[in-house]
């Protein structure tokens, strides 16, 4: 009695790693429809820190290119998807990674963007937003209209110029990328 008890338990642990397993393994879409324009995904790679996979991310682009500089200054239609693949990410987490890679991205201009962080970390905040595995965030870029930041598909905030989108595409393919592997990647070079 006491075995099939033991039994029951392991198993429902078994399935519900194995479900989390297929939703954080789950691939990017190869394209994606923003604004009526369709974009192809230029790349994809994995985020990776202190050996853990934290979160899968793909470029999409109107077409494929390997060239950063003119990537992050294009202003046209473009987006950025993170697929998060660890228990471990919080909403904390998640905020002070942006922020750290907005920082690395910006350098001395970064206080110009710090506000876009102090809202952004109020807001999820208020709403209480839990990060889980699987959990889809959106950067989505629209010219003449901003950067729409989204969350499994409903839009938490738009951020409105060229130059933050810049900014925050700068933290995977600038100069000095948070990881090199990934921008490599995500230019469809790994």
């Amino acid at each position: 009695m006491i075995l099939r008890k033991i039994a029951g338990v392991v198993s429902v642990i078994m399935l519900s790693g194995l479900a989390l397993f297929a939703m954080a393994s789950e691939k990017l879409p190869a394209e994606l429809e923003v604004e009526g324009t369709t974009l192809v995904m230029n790349g994809e790679g994995v985020r990776n820190r202190f050996f853990m996979d934290i979160y899968t991310a793909g470029l999409y682009l109107n077409e494929k290119s390997d060239n950063a500089e003119d990537i992050i200054q294009e202003d046209e239609v473009q987006a950025v998807r993170l697929r998060i693949t660890s228990s471990r990410v919080t909403r904390a987490r998640f905020i002070d990674s942006i922020e750290e890679g907005l920082r690395k991205s910006a350098g001395d201009d970064f206080h110009r963007y710090e506000p876009f962080i102090d809202e952004l970390r109020e807001e999820m905040d208020a709403q209480d937003i839990q990060i889980n595995v699987g959990d889809l965030f959106g950067f989505d870029y629209v010219p003449g209209e901003g950067t729409r930041i989204l969350r499994n598909g409903e839009a938490m905030r738009v951020i409105e110029g060229l130059d933050f989108k810049q900014v925050l595409f700068g933290i995977y393919l600038g100069r000095d990328p948070i990881q090199d592997s990934l921008k490599r990647d995500m230019l469809g070079n790994g």
